[in-house]
């Protein structure tokens, strides 16, 4: 109970009213703007967003690049829904690489009978996988699910070949705390301020293409 209390009055204070109507700590219609940099070389902006759709949420993440990054046809763009259990109900991510074309891959959960992805490469090909577990994130609403329930450790997420399955590192550091998800082919790095909103300041994620890393310059209250 006395814990219970505290965490409803670290809600009152620092989150707004639309936020408590929908139980979570952030403002439906929120929008996150970052500087993004691949190895250390700035690329352009990147666009974070969620809105509350029927039944759940809708989140946006959507690359806007610039100099050498649109010069050459650098692309990065995912919408992820989540339920109300923020679960991956549907995600999908466009990425465009240099030299290589785009890979998309498409994710569901099936009612009742676990989730499945598909993935299509540059060349037309095409590969799949399923799990028959329901409860999987993407690496778009994990950014929120963390804000929602900070003391996750153990997670499934959406990855290309296979699902991504695994226990996150917590990190901390100049009043920050962070979360670390690593495995030989992928890195999920969020970085939070510890405030009522929990705010991701810091977004990082690195396969064979690199490591981009997205640092906050804009926070947008919504609607």
């Amino acid at each position: 109970m006395w814990r219970g209390g505290w965490f409803l009055l670290w809600m009152l204070v620092g989150v707004g009213p639309l936020a408590l109507a929908q139980g979570v700590p952030w403002v439906p219609g929120e929008r996150l703007v970052y500087h993004l940099a691949w190895q250390g070389i700035g690329v352009g902006r990147l666009y974070l967003s969620a809105d509350p759709i029927e039944g759940g949420w809708r989140f946006r993440l959507k690359l806007e690049p610039t100099g050498l990054a649109q010069a050459v046809g650098y692309g990065l763009e995912a919408e992820s829904q989540v339920g109300f259990d923020f679960f991956t109900d549907r995600f999908w991510q466009t990425l465009t690489e240099p030299f290589k074309g785009t890979t998309r891959l498409i994710f569901e959960r099936q009612e009742n009978s676990g989730s499945r992805a598909r993935v299509i490469y540059p060349d037309g090909k095409q590969s799949g996988w399923s799990s028959a577990s329901e409860e999987v994130m993407d690496q778009v609403s994990l950014v929120y699910y963390l804000r929602l329930r900070p003391e996750t450790r153990l997670i499934r997420a959406v990855d290309y070949p296979r699902l991504a399955e695994g226990r996150l590192e917590l990190l901390s550091g100049n009043g920050l705390v962070g979360y670390r998800f690593a495995r030989e082919d992928l890195l999920v790095e969020v970085w939070y301020r510890l405030d009522a909103r929990r705010t991701p300041v810091r977004l990082i994620f690195g396969r064979d293409f690199g490591r981009l890393e997205a640092t906050l310059i804009e926070s947008l209250n919504g609607r």
